[in-house]
This record gives C-alpha cells, structure tokens and sequence, in this order.
C-alpha cells in the first residue's frame, strides 16, 4: 500500500521507495517533478522561532516565497486555484516539496527569534 506524504511522515520513515515515487508522479505529474526539482535544489526552508518554539515552511518559488502549512495550506494561487476550488489535486507543488523535503529531511533549516517572524509573515501570507 502506498502512502500519503502525511502519513509516510507518521510513520518516521526517510526515504520515498520508488514505487512511491511512481505513484506520486502518475498522480501528479509535473507537479510532482517541481517538487523534487525544489527539493533538490534547497528551496524549501524550515523556520524555528524563539522564544514561542514555533515552526514555519517556506518553500521558494520562481516568483516569491510561499507560505506552507504541512498537509493543509499553501498561499500560492496553485493551491487557491487547483485545491481549493476546482478540488483537481490534494497538494500545489510547493505542498508536495515540503512533504519531501521532510520526509527525506532535506531541508534549510534556520532559526529566528519572534520579532522577525512577525516581520516574516507579512511578506510570507502575501496572496499575489
């Protein structure tokens, strides 16, 4: 049985296999080949704050940063447009590249202090 990227993430494992791998590509298609392609070339960020211990992904598209909430949201217009509307896909690519990233723990990782990310989201939230 093949997994969501959720739900490969509960089960702690760090690799995709490659029938994961072809399953996601056939589901879908280029989306899933940017996300690797993100991956792969370090656009996805994990923000650790201070002193509130949050966390915050970011993955860097080829206009802006996106805002990335695992499993849930995206502040791209993929998502607003594909996912949320039309109901064609679970995941924009920039969801799809965070799952990756952290299943394979193949991230940036950064830490901040909480004044920033203040800072950091309004940029981050933006929905153009």
């Amino acid at each position: 049985m093949i997994l969501s990227p959720y739900e490969e993430k509960r089960i702690g494992r760090t690799t995709l296999s490659q029938s994961d791998i072809q399953y996601f590509r056939n589901r879908y298609g280029k989306r899933f080949i940017r996300a690797l392609r993100a991956v792969e070339e370090d656009k996805v960020v994990q923000y650790h704050f201070f002193p509130s211990d949050s966390i915050t992904w970011i993955v860097k598209g080829s206009a802006r940063q996106y805002l990335v909430i695992p499993d849930t949201y995206c502040t791209c217009r993929s998502f607003y447009q594909d996912v949320v509307i039309a109901g064609a896909y679970k995941f924009c690519y920039h969801l799809l590249a965070q799952s990756i990233a952290e299943i394979r723990n193949q991230f940036t990782a950064r830490k901040s202090n909480d004044a920033e990310r203040r800072i950091l989201y309004d940029k981050w939230r933006r929905t153009d």
